[in-house]
């Protein structure tokens, strides 16, 4: 297994939800941002769930508030909207051996949410994850690991076969934050693999089921 790490200044993750006036950040990337991080990074379609398994784990230094411009659809007016965006933002991928190369030379531009949000890779490096109890945090879980949390229908890949593009797979998730106090370590816990250097378990899935 490797685990390929990924740094960038900000990222966005939109709300399945968007509110009009405000739009704030989900906490961790949904499935569909994975997917189109990894279909950059072949440079070709990827569906999760061809995948053996992905994890991932993402954490960032804070959430900061912007002011942007936009323009209603259809009409000259502009408005003035709130939008959240973490900034200080690292992604852990932990992915089949095979995926090394894919990262070594990525074949487009990777990115955690918008096209401004621009990723590098930071580290590729091999790692054998023990399983013991440790806490999940910076992903998503099914909702019957039994984790308490935010729940929310995300999409877990787009088709690429149409255009628009359209949700070919959706499903219930619990979304965990990165634990950052010991009250959530310990209410987020669970056998699962853990990675020591980030002190974090690691939710390791095959996305079909």
């Amino acid at each position: 297994m490797i685990r390929v790490k990924l740094k960038a200044w900000t990222a966005s993750f939109r709300f399945p939800t968007f509110q009009s006036g405000y739009q704030p950040t989900l906490p961790v990337p949904p499935p569909s941002t994975i997917q189109g991080v990894l279909s950059a990074a072949k440079g070709e379609p990827v569906y999760l769930t061809e995948i053996p398994y992905v994890g991932y784990v993402f954490r960032s230094s804070g959430i900061g508030l912007d002011l942007e411009k936009i323009y209603a659809l259809g009409k000259v007016e502009t408005d003035i909207m709130k939008r959240e965006f973490h900034y200080g933002a690292e992604l852990y991928l932990y992915l089949p051996d095979e995926w090394e190369k894919h990262f070594k030379k990525p074949r487009y531009q990777l990115l955690l949410g918008r096209s401004s949000d621009v990723a590098t890779v930071d580290e590729i490096k091999k790692v054998e994850l023990a399983e013991k109890e440790a806490p999940l945090g910076g992903t998503v879980v099914p909702i019957n690991l039994g984790l308490p949390g935010m729940i929310h229908s995300l999409v877990v890949e787009y088709d690429y076969s149409s255009v628009p593009r359209r949700a070919k797979l959706v499903k219930p998730f619990v979304v965990l934050p990165f634990p950052r106090t010991q009250a959530e370590r310990m209410r987020q816990a669970k056998k699962a693999p853990y990675d020591p250097e980030l002190n974090i378990g690691v939710y390791l899935r095959r996305w079909s089921g």
